[in-house]
């Protein structure tokens, strides 16, 4: 009898933990993709940017858009374009550094925040995912079989110590409505 009450509390307390893992999980990172979300990235860039104020370090912001993201699910359907936003995810992920922290913005939107990162390496980072992302066609399961994209991406640097996490991404977003504007399938920096 001792015997099974322990196994059932000791069954308890693990549904109990891995209900509280996933809980958390669910908190930090987009369903879809994987990645983390909004909020998380909100929350990591303020406290990097915080600690690199001491330090004298820079960080660097990277927002990317799908271009004409909204013909996918209107040409081809949703699955398609969750198909498509998946696998984005994977090919950022295979972008970028351990260090660097790849979220999903909201629809086609992505970020990447790249801690004591330089404008001129995240500009390269954000070079190759774009060609990365041109050169490659993308692989369904349902739909076309093969889907070629595009994506156009701002890039932000803070420069001052004193700047804010607002201020960086309202650059990033600044620049990346330039490469909007500019032809989309390019890379836009943004200076302070």
């Amino acid at each position: 009898a001792r015997g099974k009450t322990q196994l059932r509390r000791k069954r308890f307390a693990d549904r109990l933990r891995n209900n509280f893992h996933k809980s958390i999980e669910m908190a930090i990172s987009d369903p879809l993709t994987g990645l983390y979300n909004r909020r998380y990235m909100l929350s990591h860039l303020e406290t990097i940017m915080r600690e690199n104020a001491t330090t004298r370090k820079t960080v660097s912001y990277i927002i990317v858009d799908i271009d004409y993201f909204k013909l996918v699910n209107d040409e081809h359907g949703h699955d398609v374009g969750d198909e498509v936003l998946k696998q984005f995810g994977v090919r950022i992920q295979n972008n970028i550094r351990g260090a660097d922290l790849a979220c999903r913005y909201g629809g086609e939107e992505f970020v990447i925040v790249m801690p004591d990162t330089d404008l001129s390496f995240a500009l390269m980072v954000a070079e190759r995912l774009r060609l990365y992302v041109a050169d490659e066609p993308f692989e369904l399961e349902i739909g076309p079989r093969k889907l070629n994209l595009t994506i156009s991406i701002g890039v932000a640097c803070s420069e001052t110590l004193d700047e804010t996490p607002a201020e960086l991404m309202r650059r990033a977003d600044q620049a990346l409505y330039r490469a909007k504007r500019d032809g989309r399938n390019r890379v836009v920096t943004d200076a302070a």
